[in-house]
């Protein structure tokens, strides 16, 4: 795990970044951009490509730097919503997700995909079938060149376990997705969410990603600061 701090504001925000992402990548620190101009101070969470232990790499990372913050807001974006939905010691203040991964995409589930999920391996052995224009219409190269060509089954696995075992949704908690996700499972997102939490777009599986950024960053950053009460 790494964390980039960006300080141009006095209340933490820490944005845990998606499977892949980086704090770098140019619509990324659009995003950040925008969120320390609104006073935040930004921690934003690269996390490992690879796990074999979903709580021990993923979520104990984060919940011990969380913790040192003490008082905090949670963004979290696909990978790394999956993990913000487990933060509960301490909760953040508000908790806003972008296309958690809450589910599987149908184009990556099926008896093969069960069967590579059993090898031991942190090999990227799975064909990684993800194309830019899944990220959005406005997706950079320096993202779209970075995606990777595997996935390692281990990966596949702590993220299949971590979804059977979520916990109860966050009553204030706000989600922004697109029930067309290329990537992640609009479904699964639509089912676990309330229509008063939700916010919906068109476009791929990153808003910072897609021409809808501009229309929602208002709502998002409303949302960030407010909790689902900016939704209503």
């Amino acid at each position: 795990m790494r964390a980039e701090v960006y300080e141009d504001g006095d209340r933490d925000l820490v944005f845990v970044l998606g499977w892949t992402n980086k704090p770098e990548y140019t619509n990324i620190r659009w995003l950040i951009d925008h969120l320390t101009d609104a006073g935040y101070r930004v921690h934003a969470v690269e996390i490992p490509r690879v796990v074999s232990d979903f709580d021990a790499e993923y979520l104990d990372p984060v919940a011990a730097y969380v913790a040192d913050l003490g008082e905090y807001r949670f963004l979290g974006h696909s990978t790394g919503g999956l993990i913000g939905a487990f933060l509960d010691e301490p909760a953040p203040t508000t908790r806003v997700y972008l296309s958690p991964w809450w589910g599987f995409n149908e184009g990556l589930t099926g008896p093969l995909l069960s069967l590579l999920m059993r090898i031991p391996t942190r090999r990227t052995i799975v064909p990684a079938p993800f194309t830019g224009d899944m990220l959005g219409d406005l997706a950079r190269p320096d993202q779209v060149e970075d995606l990777p060509d595997g996935i390692a089954p281990t990966f596949l696995r702590e993220g299949k376990r971590a979804q059977e075992r979520l916990p109860p949704f966050d009553p204030e908690a706000g989600v922004f997705y697109t029930p067309q996700d290329p990537i992640g499972s609009g479904p699964a997102i639509s089912e676990r969410t309330p229509e008063a939490n939700a916010v919906v777009y068109e476009g791929g599986h990153d808003l910072f990603n897609s021409s809808a950024r501009e229309a929602h960053l208002e709502t998002l950053l409303a949302a960030v600061g407010d909790g689902v009460d900016a939704l209503r």
